[in-house]
């Protein structure tokens, strides 16, 4: 289903039996919990990506937050509004950059449950609890290997995260990206990665579709031999970063090894149960 460009905000005129409950009695000052930073945020924006995926962006309201790029965060509901049997608190690999200040984002393909549901019908302003930041799918400072980023759908988030950061920095980053989707219209960020292609020219992007639209000029089906040699060359001398659904993860982390890459040369990050 379509999402509006803004959040639509929480109206009381709604039959009490048609609107969510949600409890805003907690105080708005830091609570502690056993993984917990302490730190309470803000709903700000709800941003469509596609017909499927919305981000939600958090105001710190002026928190200091320090996270690397790529890395994930907790974040815990005061309650729920509708039910989820996973409970009230999800890992979301954090989209947004730390050179976008004052703000936290994270993007996820909407399925329904009672956890994305509150927040989707949440007011602006919502207040929530988030995490310490955690998480090794990180460029460490000063790399200067090349890369071959692998991104299957939602899996595009931390190396969202990861280019922002370089763009914003004005940091070159070495590296290929293919980002697999089924259609055009399900490619996350679209406008902004081939942004980035254009602003950091040792960044390649390439889009890959599996049911691709009969006008589609790109590459089509999945990731196999033939499609990495065609954009490498010395395929033993790159660092392989793979995210994605779990089943996509593992395939092409073993068609990497049948191939030659070694297990050190890459490195995963799995969106299990998001």
């Amino acid at each position: 289903m379509a999402y509006p460009e803004k959040a639509r905000k929480y109206n009381p005129l709604l039959p009490a039996e048609g609107r969510p409950s949600f409890s805003r009695d907690r105080p708005a000052a830091k609570i502690r919990s056993e993984e917990g930073s302490g730190l309470r945020i803000h709903l700000q924006e709800r941003r469509p990506e596609t017909t499927e995926v919305i981000s939600f962006l958090f105001d710190l309201g002026g928190q200091p937050f320090e996270y690397r790029p790529g890395q994930y965060v907790s974040y815990q509901l005061d309650a729920l509004a509708f039910p989820d049997p996973r409970g009230s608190g999800r890992h979301f690999t954090i989209a947004s950059s730390p050179t976008e200040n004052g703000i936290l984002m994270f993007t996820t393909r909407m399925r329904g449950s009672g956890f994305k549901e509150t927040l989707r019908r949440a007011p602006l302003g919502y207040e929530l609890s988030i995490g310490i930041p955690a998480g090794r799918f990180v460029i460490p400072e000063g790399e200067t290997c090349q890369h071959v980023f692998i991104a299957a759908g939602i899996g595009v988030t931390p190396f969202r995260s990861i280019l922002r950061h370089a763009a914003d920095s004005n940091n070159s980053i070495n590296a290929l990206m293919l980002y697999f989707n089924h259609a055009a219209a399900d490619i996350v960020f679209r406008q902004e990665l081939e942004g980035i292609a254009r602003q950091i020219p040792t960044f390649s992007l390439i889009h890959v579709l599996s049911e691709p639209e009969t006008n589609w000029r790109g590459e089509r089906g999945k990731l196999d031999e033939r499609l990495l040699r065609k954009y490498i060359s010395n395929i033993d001398h790159f660092l392989y970063w793979i995210s994605g659904p779990p089943s996509l993860v593992q395939a092409y982390k073993g068609l990497l090894k049948e191939i030659g890459v070694t297990d050190e040369a890459v490195r995963t990050d799995s969106f299990t149960g998001y």
